[in-house]
């Protein structure tokens, strides 16, 4: 839905979607003047806008692209994904520097940022235009900010981290929840002196939080109509409440094998461990790394969709604990957790792997009713690693796939589009430039950090001699 939004904005202006009419699959309501809107509001749209026109009149007039409505829809599709990618490397990049502001070392930062980004959901993740990058990169950017601050937070400090809670909160309403989050670490860091800063941190998302619920007024004639089906159209069931018992969504974050926080981001396991040396290095990330989880776990273990539809893992609780990573860092200087982080990390990446292999849609929601039951209610028996991996072995032995099904990351998508392997090629080098000016950067922050080091020492033999 938030790309059709992104579609609409460019072709008429406006966030309405009556395109998925045509498709056939609108998620949402009409609004006051009958027109088809999406339950979102346009924050993804709008950040993905530039890459979605990008697709629309620049990838699509290059040479090698077949002249197709298929090829003209799908690479706006293509652009909109490689907005996502964009945030999580964004996410992981702002994840790098609050690990160097909490003092771990170069060689350090840089492995278990690599062990966050290639063994959790967010590799995945990458890959797929769903909301969770975008909040990641929000949310993590707004941690730096609080870590690289001074003591207190400064005006300035408190109104970026203000902006970007507003901001978050019109991708995914529901962020509006973590501004207390934010306010308790300033608080339990800085203690009173922070409460004007406090004060005026939370008072920006609020009042962004006030405007959404008035565009909900002049939209859909209700501040608290977010533009929702009330039930899915088949069986009438509500998918927006909260009756869920406690005990099932807490099972199946916890325990199940396609939920599990810890079967999909079992850096979780040292995360838990490092919490409190995190608290004597940096209250505020420490109470901000704990809080998120816990506050959001309690909110959605009694939703009734908690698993998140159809998607791979516990969807709703990546951008958290991704923060919750963070706790990591302050083991990771010592060779024996720096070993159980490589192993964990290796685990997670083959977790990973088996998820980004084939298509979770396939396997999901066109698959044979392993997701849900009858009643549209996730099985708990649902186990996305033996499902996804009989699949890929399948079509490792050559089983057709047509387009979207099967091994079908982008290169092999827009293949199968009929694009030419020379046109893969040129839009590929773009990103490996990038990660070339990223390698030389890192090998020289390398390399300043070393001679720092033997001038360190120098100084304290000179110091020890005299």
């Amino acid at each position: 839905m938030p790309f059709f939004q992104a579609q609409s904005l460019i072709e008429r202006g406006s966030t309405t979607i009556p395109q998925t009419l045509q498709f056939g699959n609108l998620y949402g309501a009409f609004d006051l003047h009958g027109q088809p809107r999406a339950p979102y509001p346009a924050g993804q749209a709008l950040l993905s806008l530039p890459l979605v026109v990008v697709g629309k009149f620049i990838l699509t007039h290059l040479p090698g692209v077949p002249r197709t409505w298929e090829a003209v829809f799908y690479l706006q599709v293509f652009g909109a994904v490689l907005t996502t990618a964009i945030f999580a490397g964004a996410t992981m990049a702002f994840f790098f520097l609050t690990l160097r502001r909490l003092s771990v070392s170069l060689r350090s930062a840089v492995l278990l940022t690599c062990c966050v980004a290639f063994g959790t959901l967010l590799f995945p993740y990458s890959g797929y235009f769903f909301s969770e990058p975008f909040t990641s990169s929000i949310l993590m950017a707004a941690v730096f900010v609080v870590c690289n601050s001074t003591r207190p937070l400064s005006v300035r400090g408190a109104v970026i981290v203000g902006l970007l809670l507003a901001l978050v909160v019109w991708i995914r309403p529901t962020m509006i929840l973590a501004a207390g989050v934010f306010v308790a670490g300033l608080l339990l860091r800085d203690g009173r002196i922070a409460m004007r800063r406090a004060a005026m941190m939370s008072a920006i998302p609020a009042i962004s939080g006030l405007l959404y619920l008035l565009s909900n007024k002049v939209v859909f004639g209700s501040a608290f109509n977010f533009g929702y089906p009330e039930t899915e159209e088949m069986l009438g069931k509500h998918l927006n409440s909260f009756h869920t018992p406690f005990y099932i969504g807490l099972e199946g974050f916890l325990l199940s094998p396609g939920k599990s926080i810890f079967i999909f981001m079992p850096l979780l396991i040292l995360a838990i461990m490092g919490i409190r040396r995190l608290w004597i290095r940096e209250r505020a990330v420490a109470t901000i790394s704990l809080g998120l989880p816990i506050i959001y776990l309690l909110f959605y273990m009694r939703y009734t969709q908690w698993e998140g539809g159809f998607c791979p893992g516990p969807r709703y609780l990546l951008p958290f604990l991704l923060i919750t990573c963070l706790a990591v860092g302050p083991l990771i200087d010592e060779r024996r957790f720096r070993r159980s982080v490589l192993m964990l990390a290796m685990v997670g990446f083959a977790v990973q792997a088996i998820t980004y292999s084939t298509s979770f849609l396939e396997i999901q929601a066109i698959g044979h009713g392993d997701y849900y039951d009858s009643n549209l209610n996730y099985r708990m028996s649902y186990d996305p690693l033996v499902t996804q991996t009989k699949a890929l072995i399948a079509y490792s032995r050559g089983k057709p796939a047509s387009l979207g099904l099967g091994f079908d990351r982008w290169f092999i998508f827009l293949h199968k589009l009929g694009v030419a392997t020379y046109t893969e090629i040129l839009i590929a080098a773009v990103p490996i430039f990038l990660l070339v000016l990223s390698v030389l950067k890192l090998t020289r922050l390398f390399k300043e950090e070393r001679l720092a080091g033997i001038d360190l020492r120098d100084s304290a033999v000179n110091l020890v001699l005299t």
